[in-house]
């Protein structure tokens, strides 16, 4: 009797340990998700920086290449303006706002992306 109520506990225990490795596994996930690339980026491209020096220094951190493309863009952000928009602007959690990518260098950068991506 005493050893199946050991056997139950042991179980039990093992159960509570399982469920709190879990716990923070989903939260390291969450926080790296919500941390990583969540919020304004304040990179600053230095003058005359070509659209792909831009890219490789300031969207690769999320945006990593695939098979020689550096992005598979849905059809309504196949075009300049709209990449414009969500580099300026970010979307949601997962793409931060660039607000110091302006003029020539969002220019830059929209146009290589569009020459270095396939529409989905």
């Amino acid at each position: 009797m005493a050893s199946c109520f050991l056997q139950k506990s042991n179980y039990l225990a093992n159960a509570v340990k399982m469920k709190f490795i879990l716990f923070m596994i989903l939260s390291g996930c969450l926080l790296f998700t919500l941390g990583g690339c969540a919020r304004k980026n304040d990179y600053m491209p230095p003058a005359g920086a070509t659209g792909e020096k831009i890219f490789k220094r300031a969207c690769v951190q999320c945006h990593t290449p695939v098979k020689g493309k550096v992005m598979i863009l849905k059809p309504e952000m196949a075009n300049k303006e709209a990449i414009i928009e969500r580099v300026m602007n970010g979307k949601g959690f997962g793409m931060p706002a660039f607000p110091n990518l302006t003029g020539d260098s969002v220019q830059n950068l929209a146009e290589y992306v569009l020459e270095n991506s396939v529409t989905q």
